[in-house]
């Protein structure tokens, strides 16, 4: 029998169908350790430390923010920031409770916080003082992790708040300086590899693999801390007592540019940003542009006597107080100059003397001046938002714009803008560029780059700057803004009133009022604009924004470190600033509130009733103007409390009791000294004058 014709084997063919089966099987194992170990090794490496690994951030401190004399305006406190690992996290239900006890969110959010995240990392609430809920430090919570973190602290609450700006939970720059100045402020954040132990909680390994965090530099501003107070607080009386909207107020030194305070109002606490409107945040010095009205008669005398078209004493005439321009339009003056100088329209701010003057210049001359001061084109201030205003160019005028736009009108443009004109003429002509930061410092260290004032360009001649100064210090001391005038201290500038547009039409409800100016006249410190929208106990700068400047310059100038004579001027002026408080007692609201605020004085009231029967601070006592007098109103009726008119007038006192009801006898004159009681008869004995 051949091998062919041999049977086969059955169990060697099974055999070795078997060894072909695991050979093959043995070959896709090694094949797959092969792919998992060595092709996509990394890969499950990372995954394994996941498991037992976590990077955790290390936050850079952010900068600090100091003002011009090193005082602390915005600095960094440690917080502790509270995350969880939802895998492995235990009684989530108590750790929302414990966390909502902060005020900051209620258990609710931090639970759906927990159950709604996909990995195995989620932040449940960032910086939290544990110091005021120190029960957060002491629980020990499978799965809770704890992270100490800088947070931003603005040391001084809302004070600049507007300018220093505010930042987000990860200590990101949002407005003002924190957003301009974020990537040199915020500094680079870095990281630490933690290891996490079988209950979850997170503790550093031997020899850690970690990134140093850098912290930010450190910005030293032009910012005068103690300005910046005593602007705010003029500011915010100011609006109060005229009824206006908001106001603005900006300080500048002329020969640097340097901000010196800048404040609006409303304004911000940063803390509470969630409480903040919009209109509260931005800085309206910079983003709000408005026609400046009769405060642009400096920049349309400053190119006539520059292009030698009229001399600060030469003879212009006002007429009988209005003209007809070209197109058909009246312009009028609130009251007729007639024949004057050139120094006396200024003084008067006369609308038609400097209407009929623009004819003189030519029209690109005209807008060459303007633009040449700043309008029209950004400051170029270090902060963010800045808008350009609006100046027609050349081409664009008709037959009135010129005209219109020599008293202010066609033309919009920032506080700011019109600041920084008038602190080129105080700086002989110089235009400066504005500027909040004045350097940048390394911190813990010495180094320090500085950031040193930028000229513009030389807008007019030094002479010219020195005719314009005569002009708006007679402006203050016997024109339109008296109540910006100091005795015994030179103060140059100009007020401002213009129409509000609504609709596209001029409305002569809405107006904004304002004052420019410098001082001292001769040797230029500040110059500073107030500006309130809206205002309602007067539309005129004069009389509503003038004296805002006038109190700041008196509480200021101690920081000035002006000469001693100057100082000591200015000193008692202020103490002219103050008013005696007159006898109220006994007057009805609307009598007792109409003879204060003609002294300058408010009236709070409290209770209610048709007199006032006792007044906080009494009679006879000397308070600064703009205070408040506490009045309180009673019921009068026959009851068992009679009122009380001892140290009334006789008037008075017979006033009060009729109103009450009682019949009067009055023995003796002049002040009630003495009262007895009869049923319903008062018998008031009085003496004196």
């Amino acid at each position: 029998m051949t091998p062919e014709d041999q049977p086969r084997d059955p169990i060697a063919w099974k055999s070795g169908l078997l060894v072909f089966f695991f050979a093959l099987a043995f070959s896709v194992i090694i094949g797959r350790l092969f792919f998992v170990q060595v092709i996509e090794g990394a890969r499950y490496r990372d995954l394994a430390k996941k498991q037992y690994e976590s990077k955790v951030p290390l936050r850079a401190e952010r900068g600090r923010l100091i003002d011009r004399n090193g005082r602390d305006m915005a600095t960094m406190m440690k917080m502790t920031s509270f995350a969880a690992d939802p895998s492995v996290l235990e009684q989530p239900e108590l750790v929302a409770q414990l966390l909502a006890a902060t005020g900051s969110e209620p258990a609710s959010v931090y639970l759906n916080k927990i159950r709604s995240a996909k990995g195995r990392f989620v932040w449940l609430a960032r910086g939290i003082n544990t110091v005021l809920f120190p029960v957060l430090d002491t629980i020990k919570i499978r799965g809770l992790i704890r992270v100490k973190e800088p947070k931003r602290l603005f040391t001084h609450g809302p004070l600049a708040a507007q300018v220093i700006g505010t930042t987000d939970v990860d200590n990101n720059g949002l407005t003002g300086i924190e957003l301009q100045y974020n990537e040199i402020l915020k500094g680079k954040s870095g990281f630490v590899v933690m290891q996490r132990d079988g209950m979850g909680r997170l503790r550093p390994g031997i020899n850690p693999e970690r990134e140093v965090a850098l912290d930010g530099k450190n910005l030293q501003l032009t910012i005068d801390l103690e300005m910046q107070r005593v602007v705010e607080q003029e500011l915010a009386r100011g609006v109060y007592e005229n009824g206006a909207t908001s106001g603005t107020v900006i300080a500048i030194e002329p020969s640097t540019g340097d901000i010196l305070a800048m404040a609006s109002y409303p304004s911000f606490h940063p803390n509470r940003l969630d409480q903040a409107t919009d209109d509260a945040i931005r800085i309206r010095s910079i983003t709000d542009q408005y026609e400046p009205g009769s405060t642009m008669k400096a920049i349309t005398a400053a190119a006539l006597i520059e292009e030698g078209k009229v001399g600060r004493l030469d003879p212009v005439d006002g007429g009988t107080g209005q003209i007809q321009m070209p197109g058909g339009a009246i312009i009028k003056d609130d009251h007729p100059v007639g024949q004057t100088s050139f120094q006396g329209a200024l003084e008067q701010s006369s609308n038609v003397v400097f209407a009929s003057l623009s004819r003189r210049l030519d029209d690109r001359v005209f807008y060459k001046y303007v633009r040449d001061f700043g309008f029209g084109i950004p400051t170029g201030i270090d902060l963010p938002g800045e808008v350009r205003g609006r100046l027609k160019r050349p081409n664009e005028f008709d037959m009135s714009t010129k005209s219109y736009m020599a008293f202010g009108y066609e033309v919009s443009a920032t506080a700011l803008q019109v600041l920084c004109a008038y602190a080129a003429i105080a700086n002989n002509g110089i235009l400066m560029q504005p500027r909040i930061v004045r350097s940048i410092m390394q911190d813990k260290s010495d180094e320090m780059t500085e950031i040193l004032p930028q000229k513009v360009r030389q807008v007019i001649r030094e002479s010219t700057a020195q005719e314009l100064k005569e002009m708006l210090v007679a402006v203050v001391e016997k024109g339109t803004a008296t109540q910006a005038s100091i005795p015994g201290v030179r103060i140059a500038g100009k007020t401002g009133t213009a129409q509000q547009l609504t609709n596209g039409t001029y409305d002569r409800k809405n107006y904004t009022a304002s004052f420019v100016g410098y001082y001292p006249a001769d040797k230029p410190r500040v110059a500073m604009i107030v500006m309130l929208d809206k205002p309602t106990a007067s539309i005129y700068g004069g009389q509503t924004a003038a004296p805002i400047f006038r109190r700041i310059v008196q509480k200021t100038m101690t920081m000035l470190k002006l000469d001693v004579a100057t100082q000591e001027r200015i000193a008692a002026s202020h103490v002219s600033d103050t008013v005696v408080v007159p006898d109220v007692r006994g007057l009805s609201y609307a009598t007792a509130d109409s003879v204060l605020h003609r002294l300058g004085l408010r009236l709070d009231t409290v209770g209610s009733g048709p007199l006032l029967l006792r007044q906080v601070p009494v009679q006879g006592t000397r308070i600064e103007r703009g205070q408040a007098v506490r009045g309180e109103f009673q019921q009068l009726a026959l009851t068992a409390s009679r009122p009380s008119v001892v140290g009334f007038s006789l008037r008075k006192a017979i006033t009060v009791l009729h109103a009450a009801g009682y019949e009067v006898r009055v023995l003796g004159s002049g002040r009630v000294i003495q009262q007895d009681w009869t049923n319903k008869t008062c018998i008031i004995t009085a003496q004196g004058p």
